[in-house]
């Protein structure tokens, strides 16, 4: 069916980038690869593994591309609170600043290292 011949297309493509790395001096680490399955849990059960060099490709819960935690239903709840769980951090970093620094440093701090963290891939 239509998701057998996807998965092929997938196949031949990262051997198609193994072979390339290959060429160029580099080397892709099949046991660094996952993937990240975007299909209903219904389709998932039946979908054919991806093979790289020979083996299996195992799928993932959730992967991260530019900074920016995925997961399958693309709901962005795991990335948010990790940004938050960041967030928070440094705030609590840049309250026990605030006796030491100036009003001018402390914005600056806050900035570099709070307002930065929530604007990140926000472009």
């Amino acid at each position: 069916g239509p998701l057998s011949e996807a998965v092929d297309v997938m196949c031949q493509c990262l051997e198609a980038m193994r072979v390339w790395m290959g060429v160029n001096r580099l080397r892709l680490n099949p046991d660094k690869t996952e993937w990240l399955s975007m299909l209903p849990p219904r389709d998932f059960v039946n979908c054919p593994n991806l093979v790289l060099g020979g083996g299996n490709i195992p799928s993932s819960e959730r992967a991260r591309n530019l900074g920016v935690l995925l997961d399958p239903q693309l709901r962005l709840e795991q990335h948010l609170s990790a940004v938050a769980r960041r967030t928070f951090a440094q705030v609590r970093l840049v309250h026990q600043l605030r006796p030491y620094l100036d009003r001018e440093a402390l914005l600056t701090v806050t900035h570099a290292l709070v307002i930065l963290q929530l604007d990140y891939c926000n472009a």
